[in-house]
C-alpha cells in the first residue's frame, strides 16, 4: 500500500513538473470570484465564513462565460456542539465583458471595469419543510472606477426574480432589486506600509413598496434593506498572505432563514485573496 501511495505521489509531482511550461501558456480556468473570508464576532454573532469561485466554461477566459459558486455559512463555533446554524448556496451562470482580456481584444471601455449579465442566479438554504428558502433571479451588473493608484469606484447590480418560493414569498421586500458597492482601493506597489488595501460601503434591498411609501410620505413605513461597511488590509507585510478583514452589517436578509429579522453584527478575521 505504501509503495502504491509513493508511486501515485511521484506521478502527480512529475506531471506538475512537466506541465510547468504548459501552465505558463494556459491559465487556470478556476479563479476567485467574490470575497473568501473567515470572520467572527461576539457570542450573538459567531463565526461567518464564505468561499466563492468561478470557472470559465469556454477556454480561454476572455470568452467571458462563467459558472460560479458561492457558499456562506453561520457557524456557532462557541457553543458546545458547534452547530452550523445556516448555510446559503449561490450557484450562477454569467457572461462578463471586461475592459481588458475580453473576447474582442484589449478593448478600452474607459472607466468601465466590466459589464456582467446573468440569465440565472440561484440562492437557497438547502432545507426542506417550513425552513426552506429559495429564489431564482436574473441580473445585470456594471463596475466603474478611476485612478491607477488611488482607485475610486462603484459597482451596481440590478436584478429581478424568475420565481420566489412560497415559504419566503415576501423576501423581495427585504432583499429588494439592487445592490450597490461604493469602494476605494489602493493599488500602488511602491507604498511602504499600504498596498492593495480596500474600503467598501455596500447597500441594497428596498423594494418597490418601500419606494411607494417614501414617495407617498407614509410616516409608518418600514425601512427595509441592508448596508455593510467592510475594510481589508495587509497584516504588517505582503509575506503574510491572508489579509485582515472587518465587516459591520446592519439590516435585513443577512441570512435567508432570518431574512425578516433586522440584524446588527460586527465581525473580524481573515480574507483570502
Amino acid at each position: 500500500m505504501k509503495k502504491i501511495f509513493l508511486v501515485v505521489l511521484f506521478t502527480i509531482f512529475s506531471i506538475n513538473v512537466f506541465a510547468t511550461d504548459y501552465q505558463k501558456e494556459y491559465e487556470s480556468p478556476l479563479t476567485v470570484y467574490k470575497e473568501n473570508y473567515f470572520i467572527a464576532g461576539d457570542n450573538d454573532n459567531q463565526v461567518k465564513f464564505q468561499f466563492s469561485l468561478k470557472f470559465n466554461l469556454l477556454y480561454p477566459s476572455s470568452t467571458g462565460i462563467y459558472f460560479a459558486y458561492t457558499q456562506r455559512s453561520l457557524w456557532y463555533l462557541y457553543d458546545k456542539s458547534s452547530p452550523f446554524v445556516e448555510t446559503n448556496y449561490m450557484p450562477e451562470v454569467f457572461y462578463r465583458l471586461e475592459s481588458k482580456n475580453n473576447l474582442f481584444g484589449d478593448t478600452n471601455l474607459g472607466i468601465i471595469d466590466y459589464i456582467q449579465i446573468s440569465p440565472i442566479s440561484h440562492m437557497s438554504n438547502g432545507r426542506d419543510g417550513l425552513e426552506s428558502r429559495s429564489i431564482n433571479t436574473y441580473y445585470g451588473q456594471i463596475q466603474l472606477s478611476a485612478g491607477d493608484v488611488y482607485n475610486f469606484g462603484v459597482n451596481v447590480k440590478v436584478f429581478n426574480y424568475w420565481n420566489i418560493a412560497s415559504d419566503n414569498k415576501d423576501i423581495d421586500e427585504y432583499i429588494g432589486y439592487y445592490e450597490t458597492d461604493l469602494f476605494f482601493k489602493l493599488k500602488s506597489k511602491n507604498v511602504e506600509f499600504l498596498d492593495k488595501e480596500e474600503l467598501h460601503f455596500k447597500f441594497g434591498g428596498f423594494s418597490k413598496k418601500d419606494y411607494d411609501d417614501w414617495r407617498d410620505s407614509d410616516k409608518n413605513k418600514k425601512a427595509l434593506g441592508w448596508y455593510s461597511v467592510e475594510a481589508q488590509f495587509r497584516i504588517l507585510t505582503t509575506v503574510i498572505q491572508p489579509y485582515f478583514f472587518i465587516q459591520w452589517y446592519h439590516g435585513y436578509a443577512q441570512w435567508m432563514i432570518t431574512y425578516p429579522e433586522k440584524e446588527k453584527s460586527l465581525r473580524a478575521g481573515f480574507l483570502l485573496k
